[in-house]
């Protein structure tokens, strides 16, 4: 089920002029440079969709709050900009606005602008046609686990609101705490465990009163003992028993660099459990450094004929950075990330000829 459809940003941190994204897919794939906004993209999305979560939830309670107050909560402490100051996220290019416009599924916009001098309100704010989100679920996973800083996480956001992690950290800590739930998972949910399980071992990780273990087998191991791509793994795992990530209302998964301290075998496990997801009707968003990822995403959009896309973003000269959307069904483009490994393939064909 696909929840978001298209993109529109300007002035936008790296993005002066405007980003047009369109036809979103079931799986959406975006590469480049570092520092040409990638994760910033992730994050903008994410911290739309989750306000919309956010929304839907408070106004059935005793204290509901207006979406655009909400929004420019979300924004402030998921990008954590300069004094938490929402102007902070405009380009310091030519432009003095930023504008946003995000495209939902029943041909609805959610559209929000403000200037350099914005501090901690969103004015400028439109909402049309967009469905509430209700029992829709948008997570996200940072490159690095939270399971080893958990304590530090809950005592600088909940003790004290100090802006030491953002909400991707947050956020994610409180949907990693929800309990589990008993019941059949879907069929596509369940292979995706067991791609999981193939790089675990089987094992899991558990959460009690006494903190957060790696259970394997009979043997149990605390998080300074276990390695960096099981925490990950865990994590995913958990999210899905404990129904944080289920296809049955439709939900959106934003994954930054997941590739990051996983073996290239994990990383092909990886891409074909987001494959699961995408096909079971989770919309999915990545970033990625990865060939082996990228390249397995590919065989599989061309396999299934799927609707999976790939943005690429360049930065020019004098103008920021510019994204070139593509289907990865109809291959893979070039980009930098196939060009460097052909580079490599070159250099071994001239050491083997002796040159």
């Amino acid at each position: 089920m696909q929840i978001l459809k298209s993109l529109k940003a300007e002035n936008f941190v790296a993005f002066q002029q405007q980003l047009d994204w369109q036809d979103h897919g079931s799986l959406n794939v975006i590469i480049g440079e570092n520092d040409t906004g990638k994760t910033h993209l992730l994050k903008l999305l994410y911290a739309m969709a989750r306000a919309m979560e956010d929304y839907a939830k408070k106004r059935a309670g005793p204290e509901p709050k207006d979406l655009p107050e909400l929004l420019a909560n979300k924004l402030r402490w998921t990008f954590l900009p300069q004094k938490l100051e929402l102007g902070r996220l405009v380009s310091r290019g030519s432009g003095n606005r930023l504008s946003v416009d995000l495209g939902w599924n029943n041909n609805g916009n959610l559209s929000f602008g403000f200037g350099k001098d914005t501090v901690s309100k969103i004015l400028e704010f439109q909402r049309n046609n967009v469905e509430e989100m209700n029992e829709k679920k948008s997570t996200f996973l940072p490159p690095k686990e939270i399971l080893s800083i958990y304590d530090a996480i809950v005592a600088t956001r909940e003790g004290a609101e100090i802006a030491a992690f953002d909400d991707t950290y947050y956020d994610l800590l409180q949907d990693f705490r929800q309990p589990l739930v008993r019941g059949k998972l879907q069929q596509n949910i369940n292979t995706a465990i067991n791609h999981l399980e193939d790089v675990t071992g089987g094992g899991e990780i558990d959460l009690d009163s006494e903190g957060i273990w790696f259970q394997r087998g009979k043997e149990r191991f605390n998080m300074h003992q276990t390695a960096e791509g099981i925490k990950k793994i865990g994590i995913l795992s958990r999210l899905m028993r404990n129904r944080r990530i289920s296809p049955m209302t439709g939900c959106l998964l934003f994954v930054d660099e997941p590739e990051v301290n996983l073996h290239p075998r994990a990383v092909i496990l990886f891409a074909e459990m987001l494959h699961q997801f995408a096909q079971s009707g989770i919309q999915v968003y990545l970033t990625t450094h990865s060939y082996f990822l990228l390249k397995r995403l590919e065989q599989l959009a061309r396999r299934h004929a799927a609707d999976y896309t790939l943005l690429d973003l360049r930065r020019q000269a004098g103008a920021g950075v510019v994204g070139i959307a593509t289907h990865l069904a109809e291959g893979l483009p070039d980009n930098p990330i196939i060009q460097q490994s052909l580079m490599l393939f070159d250099e071994d064909v001239r050491l083997d000829l002796g040159e």
